[in-house]
């Protein structure tokens, strides 16, 4: 599945507290949770329900071989 990106609000969620042994549910604000909670489930239900699939990367193809101490042709 690809990979989306839910932005976290920065609101109380500074570069001191990032996943430390003070993180606790105390921190955790519930109509936060719950919106977050209805754009997930919206998101996963849309998801699940189109009619193609989501867009994909292309694979990637095989490596093209170089020499790393090539230097190009002075002009």
């Amino acid at each position: 599945m690809p990979g989306y990106q839910f932005i976290q609000d920065p609101l109380d969620y500074s570069s001191r507290l990032h996943h430390t042994s003070i993180d606790s549910y105390d921190h955790l604000k519930a109509e936060d949770l719950r919106q977050a909670a209805v754009i997930l489930a919206s998101f996963l239900l849309n998801a699940a329900n189109r009619d193609e699939p989501l867009p994909r990367m292309p694979l990637p193809t095989q490596p093209t071989p170089s020499d790393p101490f090539e230097y190009p042709e002075a002009d």
